[in-house]
């Protein structure tokens, strides 16, 4: 999800209690039909709709709490806006800056300048060489985020009712659906192109469709196994990764430090063990 600072402005108003399209156009300093255009987008993005000239914002919770987080702090506007939401969604919880770019799709020199602009607002924290929102003193954010991503993981027009969603922006979006559709094979339903063939319930889909890359549908089956943490996933992207590291292009993931320190012999909460993985690299041809 991504909103501009005129957007975010707007929303501004609205919370304020300025909801009247002429008088925004006004306070904004934009023509009217400029007002009306943004009206517009912020309504297909399901934030706020029109009638009779009057703004109304959507009940959804996650914008009622991005209203209080505006009216309170206009200062945050800016980091907000272009990538911001996208990015700050992202670092909830501890990220690198590697999983952040590999999750996201935000250059990384992008990342950095986004990053620098919360500097003054204490935005973000670092801990380890990782990047993480700073929910402590942005409680009202933190929620935000969080709430925004609870919707945008159940609804997406872009794919058929029910399906599951592991990833999206507004350019891709990674999903799973036990029904057949016009996208491309990616994740685990696409580990049998290079050689780990898998019997799964149901059809891991990236869009729009493209052809991939061996690290693309790497990627987005870890981006399942984020969401289900479950250890047969795991072990999948273990032997994944074991057959065809060199090709993965040094990616960064937790997920993937956690393999590594099974393969060194150590033993990991949830993941399975050296030996697990051993065996079911045997019935592949894997060597370890």
């Amino acid at each position: 999800m991504r909103l501009s600072k005129t957007e975010l402005e707007l929303l501004r108003q609205v919370s304020l209690g300025n909801n009247q399209a002429l008088g925004m156009a006004e306070t904004l300093k934009k023509d009217v039909s400029q007002v009306y255009r943004i009206i517009r987008n912020l309504q297909k993005k399901g934030f706020a709709s029109l009638q009779e000239g009057t703004i109304s914002p959507s009940e959804a919770t996650h914008v009622m709490l991005l209203l209080q987080v505006l009216s309170e702090h206009p200062g945050i506007i800016r980091p907000l806006s272009g990538c911001g939401i996208e990015l700050f969604s992202s670092i909830i919880e501890p990220r690198f800056i590697g999983e952040i770019v590999s999750q996201t799709g935000i250059k990384r020199s992008t990342v950095y300048c986004k990053l620098k602009e919360t500097a003054a607002i204490s935005l973000i924290n670092t801990a380890e060489e990782k990047f993480f929102f700073n929910g402590k003193i942005w409680p009202k954010a933190r929620d935000f985020l969080i709430e925004l991503k609870k919707h945008g993981e159940t609804t997406d027009s872009r794919i058929p009712p029910g399906s599951i969603i592991y990833h999206k922006s507004e350019k891709e979006i990674v999903f799973s659906t036990r029904v057949e559709c016009n996208a491309a094979l990616t994740g685990f339903s696409a580990y049998g192109q290079y050689g780990i063939k898998l019997m799964t319930v149901d059809y891991n889909y990236y869009l729009p469709r493209r052809k991939l890359a061996k690290q693309e549908v790497f990627l987005h089956s870890i981006y399942r196994a984020e969401k289900e943490e479950d250890a047969r996933s795991l072990t999948y992207i273990a032997l994944f990764y074991i057959k065809h590291r060199k090709d993965l292009g040094g990616l960064k993931h937790g997920i993937i430090s956690n393999i590594n320190k099974i393969l060194q012999g150590e033993r990991i909460l949830n993941y399975p063990s050296l030996a697990e993985i051993k065996d079911r690299a045997g019935v592949y041809d894997i060597e370890i």
